[in-house]
């Protein structure tokens, strides 16, 4: 079995396919991270090329914020499929009310990268109320500078 060496999360084991998971701590959150290496690609890694919870942090202010249509949609659609009683389990005890508490109760769930040979990468961060709390996550995608790009809602 290969082993994939990350500067910042340590050993992620390989399968024979390149494919390979990891929970790891990350700041605030437990994150399940996946990893696809391409054939060919080699060496020791740095996936998220910063500090991972500044990654996510980002990631997760820019999904959060109020006007991207997908995330009101999922943020619309939730409220209406939560009882009253769900709804304060996942926005927690003091958090704004509707809408706005499933914004905050948001948080990064998992990242997956594709490493190609060349070096290069693909990173993209499911974003969820918790896990098993819904089979629907926003999943945004972040460029090569950790930027993130768009966002779509996905089972």
């Amino acid at each position: 079995m290969a082993v994939l060496e990350d500067a910042r999360l340590g050993e992620i084991s390989l399968g024979p396919d390149g494919y390979g998971e990891a929970f790891v701590p990350v700041g605030p959150w437990a994150l399940r991270v996946t990893v696809e290496r391409a054939p060919g690609a080699a060496g020791p890694v740095d996936l998220f090329g910063e500090d991972p919870a500044v990654v996510l942090g980002r990631v997760l202010r820019w999904a959060v914020a109020p006007g991207h249509e997908t995330v009101d949609l999922f943020l619309d659609h939730h409220l209406s499929e939560f009882a009253p009683d769900e709804l304060a389990v996942i926005a927690g005890e003091g958090a704004p009310v509707g809408v706005e508490g499933l914004r905050a109760a948001l948080q990064p769930l998992a990242a997956h990268f594709a490493l190609a040979p060349d070096g290069g990468r693909q990173l993209a961060v499911d974003v969820g109320f918790g896990v098993d709390v819904t089979e629907v996550v926003l999943v945004v995608e972040v460029d090569g500078e950790g930027q993130p790009v768009s966002v779509d809602a996905e089972s």
